[in-house]
């Protein structure tokens, strides 16, 4: 039996693992398809590099959907260019086992495939380039918000695998500007107390904030800039 992927540079959903990731990105962009009898070999020749349940999508400030945050606090980017697919392979309270990349004792995870344990589907990831722009990608829809809690999850940036951002005890996801000092992302720890103003976003997904001043507890808020190098 075939699956056909259904658009293409959309992401593979298919009953059983992939085998060689590459060609299945290729054939995706093609809309090929390919046999369940093929697709056998990722998951006898790979080990896992994360297996749970999902608790949340992972957020940008604007509320798109790029990725997931698992319950022991693993966490994966997909871009949100493909967030229409990733909203239907995979759901908070599913079940999932990765198949990808992972340093050790590190909470980043560099997916390739997703297994979906609980419905019976696999997500292939899909590249980046590979996938049109799309239109909210050009706007910005932010409101000023705030937030305060304890730094619950540190979310680590997909590349760069620095601190980019955080999950708050109020399930508020913080976003550090670009340009944060490193001293300063070095510094924020899980289980400190922080409040944070920003611009923002919230929707059916979970509230998602850009931050723009941040303090320590009940400190005075300042401006997060790359001269701040540490919360008083």
């Amino acid at each position: 039996m075939s699956l056909k992927a259904p658009l293409a540079f959309s992401a593979i959903l298919c009953t059983s693992v992939a085998g060689d990731i590459d060609a299945f990105r290729a054939e995706a962009a093609a809309g090929s398809s390919r046999s369940d009898a093929a697709t056998d070999h990722l998951s006898h020749s790979k080990s896992p590099v994360a297996d749970g349940v999902i608790e949340r999508y992972v957020l940008d400030p604007r509320g798109e959907v790029e990725g997931l945050l698992l319950a022991d606090g693993s966490h994966m980017y997909v871009t949100s260019r493909a967030a229409e697919q990733l909203l239907r392979a995979l759901k908070p309270g599913d079940h999932v086992r990765v198949y990808g990349r992972r340093k050790n004792d590190e909470r980043l995870v560099q997916p390739d495939v997703i297994k979906n344990l609980s419905r019976g589907t696999t997500f292939i990831v899909p590249l980046r380039l590979d996938l049109p722009m799309q239109e909210q990608e050009r706007r910005l829809s932010v409101t000023e918000m705030n937030a305060a809690g304890t730094i619950r999850v540190l979310l680590y940036h997909s590349m760069k695998g620095i601190v980019q951002g955080m999950v708050l005890s109020d399930d508020t996801q913080i976003r550090l500007p670009p340009d944060t000092s490193e001293e300063l992302r070095r510094s924020l720890h899980v289980g400190e107390s922080v409040t944070v103003k920003g611009n923002g976003t919230k929707n059916q997904f979970g509230r998602a904030i850009e931050a723009v001043a941040i303090g320590r507890d009940n400190a005075p808020l300042v401006p997060l800039d790359a001269s701040l190098h540490s919360l008083p």
